[in-house]
Order: C-alpha cells, then structure tokens, then sequence
C-alpha cells in the first residue's frame, strides 16, 4: 500500500516539474527557428567570365493560375531572360525585310511586265481615285490635226449651239496660229496635244521621238496660253501604234491618253461628204460615254459641215455635251502588236524612265552642292542600320523609326514612317565602284 501511494507521488512531481519546464523550451525552440541562416560564401567573379548557361526553365504546377503576381512584369514569354541595354552596336542587326511602297515594282520585274504587254506595269488599279462616270449620257466631240483655216468654222459651230469639245492640235499649227488657240480656249474648250508633226515614222521608231514632239508641243502650248496640257492623242491612235512602254512612260509623266469610240471616218480618204460623216455617227451603237473622232485639219472642211447634224442627232438622244478634262475617264484601246518594228534594251528603258520623270533630274541637281559621304560609313557613325538587297539592288537605310531605301536600277528613292506612309525623296544617291554616296545634310534631316 506504502509503495503504491509512494509511486503515484512521484509521477506527479514528475509531471509538475515538465509543467514547469514547457515555456522555457517552447520559447528557446522559436528563438532558434527564427534566426537568419548564415549566408554562403560569396564567389569572386574574375574581371572575364564567360556568360553562364541559361538554365531551363522548370514548368510550372499545374495548381498554379494566371493571376498568381510575377517578380517583374514583362511582355515577353517566362522563359526569355531579360537583356540589359547597351549602347554598343551590332554590326548587323536583324530586321524586316525592306519594305517598298504599294505601287512600287522591282525594276526587273517592271521591264519584264512592259515586254510581255502589261501597260499598268503591275502596279495596282487604284479604283478610288479613278475617275467616276457622268451622271447623264455624255458627248464628247474632238477635232484632230488643226488648227486649220477650217477650225474658225468649227468654233462658229460649237458657239452657235453652245456646245464645248476639245481640239487635239499639232505643235507646227499651234506655232503657226496663235489666235486660234487662243480662241479655242477663251470659248471654253480643253486643248489637247497631238505631237508636233504628225509623221508616223518618226512617232513610232522609237519613243524617244515621241517623247521630243509632244514635249516640244506641249511648250508651245504653254507659251501661248500660258498652261501646259496633260491631255494628249496618238496620231493614228494607240492601236498597233503604242506598245506597253508608250503607255506606261506617258502616263508616268502625267499625260491622260484618249482614243475614241465613234470614228466618224472623215480621215478615211480625201474629202468624205458630210452626209458619210454624219451617216458614219449614227451608224456607231450608242454608250454612256461617246467620245467622237473628228478633224479640223487641211482639207476636212466637210467635218465642219457636217457637225450641225451630229450636234442636233445627239440632243435627239438626251446626250450633253463636254470638253474632256483630267477627270475624264480616258477611252483607250487594248494594247496590241505594233505594226512598227521598235525594240526596247533594259537599259534603254532605264533611259526612257529617267527621261519622262523630271523628279530624278531635279533630284540629282538639288543635291550636286551638297557635301556627299559614303552610306554605310555615315550610318556607323550615327547608329543607323544599313542594309544591301542584292536581288533587287536597293538599299535600305534604318534610322529610329523611319527608313530610307534605294533603288540603283531604277535611280529611285522613298522614306517610310513608323505608319508605313511613304513619300519620294527629293535627293539622289550616287554608286560610286562598291560604295552609294549620299548628301550628308539630306541624310541628317532623316534623324
């Protein structure tokens, strides 16, 4: 009995002194875990270390969700490590391939698309810009080859009736007179060039001849009305006459090309009747738009008496009558073979090109002043990117967000901002062995 109380005696004091105990240990144990760790050696890093390995990224558990917060936000991917900046420069940094203006086409390609009979050239049909179509049925009546001693009475007509047309006339006649064309444009009607001499042989053996004649007329013009004109008729027409390259570099220079869609057949022999012209008129299925072949030329005084009945037949079908103008929806023919044997180099038609677009020349004397620097010795200095197509000959100059590019074959240039709006440079580059020369000042105007 004696040695069992004694036992339970000492169980309790063995429990009172653990009781006493606890605190004491409990606080020790959060002392300890509460204590930093001690840091790890710190490794010396030499003055050159080679970059280390970039660990793999370790994928993520599947419990974790978008919206858990990052370290640093960033817009690149988890596994990108971030890039510290610097100024020092690669020599080659990548980007985009060079970008080229909608319309633009390789010079390669444009020769090739020229030969095969592409007037357009590839470039692209702009339809909004095209020119929309009368809102009523429309006459246009045209007279070629005067002025003549017969264009008076035309006009006697046209002033009678109050109806406008539009004379395509011959530089040798405009020069020859002057009051005629005068009057022509003080009555309200559109002058049109028509070449100087009219000589088929000359117009078409080569475009250069052409090129001269409607230029040369086109001064005249200007000389006595005080404009130039940009409406302009083959003579003959452009049917077996034009090629592609015809098309393409006059209307590259700004000329309006109109054939016709009634031929009166005045020209067809020496002195058609009047009743045969009106007869011829009348004879064509009508359209929206007629655009009426007649002459005012030497000895076309039939046409001239002929033109009361025409005027009165279209009136009959509820036509109104209009000068053509630079909105006028050209009425042309289809390309097809010349009848003349011409043929056109590559290189020729670089030659051509630079003829009928004065930019290139203008472009080329704005900057003879100014002094010239090698390209990619210029963009070393200044942080630009300079960037050679081959294949295309062009050079690509990259500097903050715009870029600047060159054509050597086609000796064209243009500038693209950040928006992609392009628009043609006012300078010219030069290819002197290996190296493109530009005007340094042009270049710095860039930045």
């Amino acid at each position: 009995m004696i040695g069992s109380w004694t036992k339970r005696v000492a169980f309790l004091t063995m429990v009172c002194l653990l009781l006493m105990l606890w605190p004491q240990t409990a606080k020790e144990a959060a002392d300890v875990s509460a204590k930093p760790e001690a840091p790890a050696a710190r490794t010396v890093e030499p003055a050159k270390q080679a970059a280390p390995t970039r660990p793999e990224p370790q994928p993520k558990p599947q419990s974790e969700t978008a919206s858990e917060p990052t370290a640093e936000p960033t817009d690149k991917p988890a596994d990108e490590p971030t890039v510290a900046s610097t100024d020092e420069r690669t020599d080659e940094p990548p980007i985009e391939p060079a970008a080229r203006p909608a319309a633009w086409v390789d010079p390669a390609e444009l020769f090739a698309r020229l030969a095969s009979g592409d007037r357009t050239g590839g470039a692209a049909r702009d339809e909004a810009r095209s020119p929309a179509a009368p809102s009523q049925p429309t006459v246009y009546l045209t007279f070629d080859d005067g002025p003549s001693k017969w264009t008076p009475q035309v006009l006697d007509v046209l002033k009678e009736y109050g109806v406008p047309a539009t004379f395509f006339v011959l530089g040798e006649h405009a020069a020859a007179r002057e009051e005629t064309i005068r009057r022509i444009v003080s009555e309200g009607h559109a002058l049109g060039n028509h070449t100087y001499d009219h000589k088929y042989e000359d117009l078409y053996g080569s475009f250069a001849t052409f090129w001269e004649q409607a230029e040369r007329t086109n001064d005249i013009l200007e000389r006595i009305t005080g404009e130039r004109v940009s409406l302009l008729r083959a003579p003959g027409g452009t049917a077996k006459n034009f090629d592609a390259f015809y098309f393409y570099y006059l209307e590259k220079a700004g000329y309006k090309i109109h054939d016709w869609n009634v031929d009166s057949g005045d020209s067809k022999r020496r002195g058609v009747p009047a009743s045969e012209i009106v007869a011829n008129v009348k004879r064509t299925k009508l359209a929206h738009e007629m655009n009426v072949l007649l002459h005012d030329g030497a000895g076309h005084e039939e046409s001239a008496k002929a033109l009361p009945d025409i005027i009165e037949y279209f009136q009959e079908q509820g036509y109104r009558f209009a000068a053509l103008t630079e909105e006028t929806r050209p009425i042309s023919f289809k390309v097809s073979k010349p009848k003349w044997s011409r043929s056109v180099s590559e290189a020729e038609h670089a030659r051509l090109l630079a003829l009928v677009e004065p930019s290139r020349d203008v472009a080329i004397l704005s900057a003879a002043s100014e002094e010239r620097v090698p390209l990619r010795a210029w963009a070393e200095e200044t942080g630009a990117t300079v960037v050679w197509d081959a294949v295309r000959e062009t050079a690509t100059v990259v500097v903050g967000q715009k870029r600047l590019q060159w054509n050597v074959r086609e000796a064209a240039g243009w500038t693209i901002d950040a928006e992609g709006r392009v628009d043609r440079i006012d300078f010219a580059l030069e290819l002197q062995g290996e190296r493109l020369y530009a005007p340094k000042e042009s270049l710095e105007a860039l930045r």
